[in-house]
């Protein structure tokens, strides 16, 4: 039993890796995102020229090129899956690919399920929204080469290398919960062809939430032979924690709200100026010259019931085959228990603070429809893993065309810790749009980081008609 520990920590922190953002980048920015903007920025769904928007469904998600070849649609999902089924997850995560480079290994998942708002008032300057998404992600912190190489290149197909050394301070873990939320959007101040000021706010609700998490503070390791292209992984004098709040269970509706699950509350607000416009310009499309906006979202935490564990202690061997690495990636809960035991047990005492960021973006149309956008996304919660969620810093450069129809969006992104920018695009045709946040990675298996953002979408919305008559007769 004590042979399966390394399994653990491969596959979470491999099949899952860092949060970029979970926004859509390139469409985030956009004019027409509806309620998906309000993820971003509450406020920017006031003064909309929606009468309403709803989105049917969407999703967000990490992958490689990998998946394209093997083209396994849940795969994209197995982050906020892993609770619910230890069916094939191995399998699932190979498809998964890392949006940061270094020690730092990140997956995400995010399904947003139907959410929407309507407009009141003359110019629909109140806005009331309602949000639901599932989300799940795995974060990983000083990650050894070691751990990464074994993971990507399996221990049986040969590419595998002998090697020696030592590790510490490895830290991984796996969260996913069910979120929903109210949206309040208003606009105080409008004065047509000078100013628009608009504030907003989201209070949101928390739900089915679970963490698994392994610490190794030290460890020896040593990869040796085994047969002609298989080789195993030993580990010695192994220093290690490990907790879960919930084991595996059958996914029901009943879950994502289950007292059984963690819970908390988090608040999102913003504000947006518009300023100027343009002159002979469409009537049914934004007209500004500078947007201006600042928001401070995902604040807040989740605490989780007393029914979860922790445990503690040291290891003096465990030997890892490609096998059991396998094992491992099907149920994490499971092999932790029968790898480490269940030494030192106390009840799980850790919460998780969210992201928490403040996102700021600025908007300059240079011409009818065609806008540049900047945005920085900057993180303000502080401390280490697992007892928080982890966003790195990031700054995205969009050109972007957009209309009621079409949009087109080329998001340029540099992420912290990575050497090169990122380069994407975004597309729109009426309802459904689709986008990704490092193409070339997707399309060369030498760009680096390998990973990309995916998402898919598909809306519907009715423009607030009688708004746009009343300005075309004046």
């Amino acid at each position: 039993m004590k042979r399966n520990t390394l399994p653990a920590l491969l596959l979470f922190t491999l099949c899952f890796q860092r949060l970029c953002a979970q926004e859509f980048i390139g469409q985030h920015s956009s004019n027409y995102a509806g309620i998906n903007r309000a993820t971003f920025n509450p406020s920017s769904i006031a003064g909309t020229r929606y009468r309403y928007h709803i989105n049917l469904i969407s999703f967000n998600a990490t992958v490689n090129n990998r998946y394209f070849k093997y083209f396994r649609t849940d795969a994209l999902f197995h982050p906020f899956k892993n609770p619910y089924t230890e069916t094939d997850m191995y399998g699932k995560s190979k498809l998964t690919g890392t949006l940061t480079q270094g020690e730092h290994v990140n997956v995400m998942a995010e399904l947003r399920t139907p959410s929407g708002y309507v407009g009141l008032g003359k110019n629909n300057w109140l806005v009331v929204g309602f949000q639901s998404r599932m989300r799940g992600f795995v974060q990983g912190s000083g990650v050894p080469s070691v751990i990464f190489d074994s993971y990507k290149n399996r221990l049986d197909d040969g590419l595998t290398k002998a090697s020696s050394g030592s590790f510490k301070d490895f830290t991984f873990n796996q969260h996913s919960f069910f979120e929903t939320g109210l949206t309040f959007a208003a606009m105080p101040i409008r004065i047509e062809g000078l100013i628009r000021v608009k504030v907003g706010a989201t209070i949101k609700r928390l739900s089915g939430a679970r963490n698994v998490y392994l610490n190794i503070w030290s460890a020896n390791y040593q990869v040796r032979p085994l047969k002609q292209e298989e080789y195993v992984l030993d580990l010695s004098n192994v220093n290690y924690e490990y907790g879960y709040t919930q084991p595996i269970q059958s996914f029901g509706l009943s879950s994502l709200f289950s007292s059984d699950y963690g819970s908390g509350t988090a608040l999102d607000l913003g504000a947006t100026v518009e300023l100027g416009r343009i002159r002979n310009h469409s009537q049914d499309r934004a007209n500004y010259i500078l947007r201006l906006g600042a928001a401070i979202t995902e604040a807040g935490k989740i605490t989780y019931p007393a029914t979860g564990k922790q445990y503690s202690g040291t290891l003096s061997k465990l030997t890892v085959n490609q096998e059991k690495m396998i094992d491992i990636g099907n149920n994490s809960v499971k092999h932790l228990e029968a790898t480490f035991g269940k030494s030192n047990s106390r009840d799980y005492s850790y919460s998780t603070q969210l992201l928490r960021t403040v996102n700021l973006d600025a908007d300059v149309q240079f011409a009818p429809s065609f806008f540049i956008n900047a945005t920085w996304i900057k993180p303000t919660n502080t401390g280490a893993l697992p007892t928080y969620l982890y966003q790195p810093e990031l700054f995205s450069l969009t050109s972007r065309f957009e209309g009621e129809d079409v949009e087109f969006t080329l998001p340029i992104t540099w992420i912290q810790g990575n050497q090169n920018p990122t380069f994407g695009f975004s597309v729109r045709f009426g309802p459904a749009y689709i986008g990704f946040s490092n193409f070339g990675a997707l399309a060369s298996r030498s760009v680096q980081p390998r990973g990309s953002m995916a998402y898919f979408g598909i809306q519907l919305w009715k423009l607030n008609e009688k708004a746009l008559t009343k300005r075309k007769k004046s």
